[in-house]
């Protein structure tokens, strides 16, 4: 049977060729030229000698060899295959040709196709044995020729964050040579390098390529991600580039990140190693002036974190009130003393200067108990004080209670006289309310029976009739024998009443409804004969902390922060009355809302008064520290133009953002714009070549600034992430990754200051990246295939890479789809051999054995029949 078909392939009249297996492959999905048929005269090689037919005056045809390393044409005439095949050899009847074969299986049928009178008109596939298990890449192409960019100063170069020396010229070392691989492992977690592409859509897979059809358009593939949030960090922790640790932390850190807790360790670590570095240096640089805001400014719930920035707001506070207590002296101004070195001379005091120094000096001694400035250096400023004070009591009662209490808690020297003074006009306050109130009116009672009026005290007693008791009992005290029982009655009635009143005085409706009850009811206690002075004591304090309130809560309506003072000096006369510490609190609050509705024309007069709540007593801890920031806020804000003035830039942001955090309501916006601005012009003549660093520096302190106007921001912003890109790329670069180097100079390139400078490299790595992915390909295993599809698709979605380089990565990837057509697949092996005998048997005519002469077959219509399943578009895994 298997005679009777090598036969009828190779009969005179009709020649076939039957190919199977990677011939096959190469003959149907190939097509271009894979097979040559050459023909010589060769007579020196018995190998090569092919039969020849009687007659024939042809050259013997050389062996015909495929051109790939998988199927090397073999010459199999001296060893016949398993199947019944017809004898080949040269000496053999059957003379037309011989068969090569990688396998017994598998033959190859080669004939002699020299002869112009017989052509091959039919080449058969046996399609049924067709089974794709491996693509066969194309011939390795040869690598192009790059020249690498010229080094002509265009360039940045590579920069190490830290440092201030530029290294190596980012376009005169092309890092790996072209066309070889970055020298990582398949399967490692580098990314960058031969990792396994990962599971289509995996977020957390930093190799992940998308799992996409290498044939499909590629918008929408996800770039390969270098490495993750952590992974990055890490590395800018490494190098202790804390800035960046803190600015892309505080940018990309979310409450679902991947190792969450870890990030934020990370940071606040970051955090802390930035604190101690700046505080190490004499004179504090750009850099960590920019440090210390990035600090300030992060926005986690972290303990350590909080505690990091309170150290630093103290710390910040106490050198600024230093330098404005020293500029505020008041001396002479001494040429060869010149204030705190900005600029300032130490000026005359005025009464406002002199109020700040106070201000300052009792903050920061409040701040450090153990450090105190010493009150009594500074003397002048509470003698200013106390005279500006004097001079407002008839015209601003606020303004001089303020400056009195201020001088009360501050000064040494004038403490105790600012006390007195402050209680006066309190006292005054109080009787003016008195007057208000006028006196009382006796209470219309029966007359106690004559004989019998213990016994009706008593029972007035028992009746909780505690005020006409006291009022009609009082007079008796005394008169009774023996002595004792008036006294008694009336004690019991006047604590009582005492008690009473109290209550009604701490309840919700002491200052409306029951007002008159109270203020009778104190009376009584008050000028009653028979009533204990102690007892009588204690209600003439609380009847005078009373009418106070009742004048804090009527200035209320005209003047808050008068209104604040009276009620603090009345919840202190009276320090256990839940109702009068309320009233304080309602009152504070409203100031402290009513002072944000000024301008920033009146920003002094806001000021004013959060100075003032900041060192009032009694006002709640939260709006204290919230007044006491805002006041920071502003006099930090005046440093900042100050500062900005002597054109001492990098500090007059710093104040300025600083400033912000602690209160924004517009005070800082025309500084930090200038400040920037002036930042910007002072960076831009010259070449950038060797000033990445000095630029990096300026524009995170621009970065940083909180409250920063939106152009300036975005401007060094963009500039920022762009250097940092670009160093971060060259470090790859150096490290031999093209995929990461390009991923980064990408990155870089999306800022259109930084585009020229970075685009030759870019290219030149992107020209590098397909190179090493073309390489990849023509390796032909599988994880080499996955990789170089994984470098195309980067390629593909880069999207400042040049077109021509683009174009080359998709002609690549849809070769790859081609040769990696639906596969046939194979049943079972008995089965093909069945296939094999029976099969042509059914189609072709068996050739008469005597007759040499080929008979010619008319050209079949029907490819033979093959079942076949049809896969849906294969992914990056099965390429």
């Amino acid at each position: 049977m298997a005679e009777k078909e090598n036969e009828s392939f190779f009969s005179p009249k009709a020649k076939k060729v039957m190919l199977t297996s990677s011939a096959a492959l190469l003959v149907a999905l190939a097509g271009t030229g894979t097979y040559y048929w050459q023909a010589n005269q060769t007579s020196e090689t018995a190998s090569s000698e092919i039969g020849k037919k009687p007659g024939n005056t042809s050259k013997a045809s050389k062996d015909i060899r495929l051109n790939t390393d998988d199927n090397q044409v073999k010459d199999d005439r001296n060893n016949k295959p398993d199947s019944k095949g017809g004898d080949l050899s040269p000496n053999s009847n059957n003379s037309d040709g011989f068969a090569l074969s990688d396998d017994t299986e598998n033959p190859v049928y080669l004939v002699d196709a020299s002869d112009p009178k017989n052509p091959i008109t039919q080449l058969i596939v046996d399609s049924d044995k067709v089974v794709i298990e491996t693509p066969i890449p194309p011939a390795i192409p040869t690598d192009p020729i790059i020249t690498p960019p010229v080094d002509d100063g265009t360039l940045p170069p590579v920069i190490d964050p830290g440092t201030d020396d530029p290294s190596t010229d980012p376009g005169t070392d092309p890092g790996t040579a072209p066309g070889t691989d970055p020298g990582t492992d398949p399967g490692t977690d580098n990314p960058g390098g031969g990792t396994d592409p990962g599971n289509p859509g995996d977020p957390d897979n930093p190799g992940d390529p998308g799992g996409e059809d290498p044939g499909s358009q590629f918008p929408d593939v996800a770039l390969v991600v270098p490495e993750s949030l952590y992974e990055r960090l890490d590395s800018y922790s490494g190098n202790d580039n804390f800035y960046n640790v803190m600015y892309y932390g505080q940018r990309e850190i979310k409450p679902d990140s991947e190792k969450y807790d870890d990030l934020i360790k990370m940071v606040v670590e970051a955090a802390a190693d930035a604190k101690t570095k700046a505080y190490q240096e004499q004179m504090m640089t750009s850099d960590s002036l920019a440090n210390l805001q990035m600090i300030t400014s992060l926005g986690f719930e972290n303990k350590e974190l909080k505690k990091l920035q309170d150290e630093i707001r103290i710390d910040l506070y106490s050198k600024f009130a230093e330098q404005e207590i020293g500029i505020y002296l008041s001396k002479p101004a001494d040429p060869e003393n010149p204030g705190d070195g900005n600029g300032e001379q130490p000026q005359a005091l005025d009464a406002e200067k002199a109020q700040q120094v106070i201000y300052y000096i009792g903050k920061y001694n409040d701040q450090h108990p153990k450090e105190d400035l010493n009150p009594y250096e500074y003397s002048e400023a509470d003698k200013v004080l106390m005279e500006a004070a004097h001079q407002e009591q008839a015209t601003n009662i606020a303004a001089a209670l303020n400056k009195y209490q201020m001088l009360a808690q501050y000064s040494p020297t004038y403490s105790q006289s600012a006390k007195d003074l402050k209680a006066g006009i309190v006292a005054s306050k109080v009787e003016q309310e008195r007057a208000e109130a006028g006196t009382r009116e006796p209470g219309q009672y029966e007359p106690l029976p004559a004989g019998h009026e213990l016994e009706a005290l008593k029972q007035l007693l028992d009746k909780k009739k505690y005020a006409q008791v006291v009022e009609q009992g009082g007079d008796l005290v005394g008169t009774d024998f023996p002595l004792g029982g008036f006294k008694l009655v009336v004690d019991k009635a006047s604590e009582a009443l005492l008690k009473e009143t109290d209550e009604l005085a701490s309840g919700s409706d002491a200052f409306t409804s029951n007002k008159e009850t109270i203020i009778r009811n104190y009376q009584f206690l008050l000028e009653e004969s028979g009533v204990e002075k102690g007892l009588s004591d204690k209600a003439a304090t609380h009847l005078d902390a009373y009418f106070l309130m009742l004048q804090a809560i009527k200035a209320s309506d005209k003047d808050l922060s008068e209104a604040v003072i009276l009620a603090s000096e009345s919840a202190a006369d009276w320090d256990d009355n839940d109702a009068f510490q309320a009233k304080v609190d309602d009152i504070s609050s409203k100031l402290l809302s009513s002072a944000e509705q000024y301008g920033l024309a009146d920003m002094k007069k806001e000021e004013s008064v959060y100075e003032l709540l900041s060192t009032t007593p009694r006002v709640n801890e939260a709006d204290k520290a919230t007044a006491f920031n805002r006041k920071k806020a502003f006099a930090y804000s005046r440093k900042a133009a100050n500062l900005l003035s002597g054109k001492n830039y990098n500090d007059a942001i710093f104040y300025a953002s600083e400033s912000n955090q602690m209160y924004n309501k517009g005070q800082n916006e025309d500084t930090l714009r200038d400040a920037a601005r002036a930042l910007f012009a002072q960076n831009t003549s010259g070449d950038y070549y060797d000033r990445y660093n000095d630029l990096l520096k300026v524009y995170r302190m621009i970065a940083s600034a909180s409250g920063m106007p939106k152009n300036e921001a975005a401007m060094a912003i963009e500039r920022q992430e762009a250097i940092d890109n670009f160093q971060k790329g060259m470090r790859e670069k150096a490290d031999g990754d093209h995929e990461k180097t390009v991923y980064y100079l990408d990155k870089a390139a999306d800022s259109d200051w930084m585009s020229d400078k970075v685009n030759p490299e870019l290219q030149y790595q992107a020209q590098l990246l397909l190179n090493n992915a073309n390489d990849l390909k023509a390796a032909g295993n599988e994880d080499d295939l996955k990789l170089a599809v994984r470098y195309y698709k980067t390629l593909l979605v880069t999207k400042h890479v040049s077109k021509g380089t683009r174009d080359e990565a998709r002609d690549a990837i849809n070769k790859l789809k081609k040769n990696s057509a639906p596969a046939v697949k194979r049943d079972d092996a008995p089965q093909e051999k069945q296939q094999k005998h029976t099969e042509p048997q059914k189609e072709e005519t068996k050739p008469q054995a005597e007759d040499n002469e080929v008979q010619k077959e008319a050209p079949q219509t029907e490819a033979p029949q093959t079942e076949t399943k049809q896969e849906g578009p294969e992914t990056s895994e099965q390429v």
